[in-house]
């Protein structure tokens, strides 16, 4: 069945988390208006001031290249200011939702333990984290009705080995080649890895939700040091081998976090359901390679 709010924007319908909402609210019978870079909704017939709800799911950086390309950070910014622009002129503008994915892992006071919970000082580690934390002070400034959502490190089926974003995804894709792994920083270092469909599912709850609250961190609520996460790689992909490269963490790279998740449960009865066991070999399901690469006939 459509629900009551029954029309969706997704800007950024093509990348790793758009398409899964995208493909998920179809499911669920909602009328989604997808923007790509193709289908930009800057164009004079988009209807993008129609939706219910508008989900920002476009960026144009990444942590490895936030300090190097400085002006795709700007025209991310200058694109959302453009999208509130119309909403706010829209006569539909009070009915409209503004759900913006933010970077739970880059934007909290490393100076702070983890878990960080959403009442914790902001102080961005890296420039991906300061360029996050601007499109978040923008929509605060100028949708009155918005949520941001810091999401932790999302993986699962679909996601591309981007340079310097998603080390599962590169780490498995490295074994589907045959080729070594490399572990950037200590095996003590914790990450929070957040399986797709419970980054999604919390989408969907907020465009379904009748007040969300302006702010929630979507994880898995457990951080996973990298030796952990060579272990569990290991015992997912097996018979296959899995060779290590190491080297130290770069300059941008984050220090431990994760995030609390207890207020996203509380409030919209969201919380993740896939294990890093279980997601990881749903991930590996739909990459693994067909034949079986040199280095695990060996063994066999």
């Amino acid at each position: 069945m459509a629900t009551e709010r029954g029309r969706a924007a997704v800007v950024g319908a093509a990348g790793f988390l758009g398409s899964a909402v995208h493909d998920e609210l179809v499911r669920r019978e909602v009328r989604v208006l997808p923007y790509t870079r193709a289908r930009s909704f800057l164009a004079a017939t988009s209807e993008v001031t129609t939706a219910d709800t508008v989900f920002w799911l476009a960026s144009s950086i990444r942590p490895a290249t936030a300090s190097t390309d400085v002006a795709a950070g700007q025209s991310d910014l200058h694109a959302m200011g453009t999208l509130l622009d119309r909403l706010a002129a829209a006569p539909r503008r009070a009915r409209c939702r503004v759900v913006v994915v933010s970077s739970g892992g880059t934007v909290y006071d490393a100076r702070q333990a983890p878990p960080h919970r959403e009442t914790g000082t902001t102080r961005a580690v890296n420039d991906y984290g300061r360029a996050m934390l601007a499109v978040e002070d923008l929509v605060r400034e100028r949708a009155p009705e918005h949520t941001v959502l810091r999401v932790a490190n999302a993986y699962g089926p679909g996601q591309v080995a981007r340079r310097g974003q998603g080390v599962i995804a590169h780490w498995l894709d490295a074994v589907a080649r045959d080729e070594a792994i490399t572990v950037l920083g200590d095996d003590q270092l914790a990450r929070d890895y957040v399986y797709v469909d419970d980054v999604v599912a919390a989408l969907v709850a907020v465009h379904e939700a009748h007040e969300p609250p302006p702010l929630l961190n979507i994880g898995s609520g457990v951080g996973t040091g990298l030796g952990e996460l060579v272990d569990a790689v290991r015992a997912t992909v097996a018979p296959l081998q899995v060779r290590v490269d190491r080297s130290p963490a770069r300059p941008f790279d984050a220090p431990s976090t994760w995030l609390a998740v207890d207020r996203a449960a509380d409030i919209l009865g969201w919380e993740p359901r896939v294990p890093l066991e279980e997601g990881l070999a749903r991930t590996w399901a739909a990459r693994r390679p067909t034949a079986v690469p040199v280095a695990a006939r060996a063994q066999q």
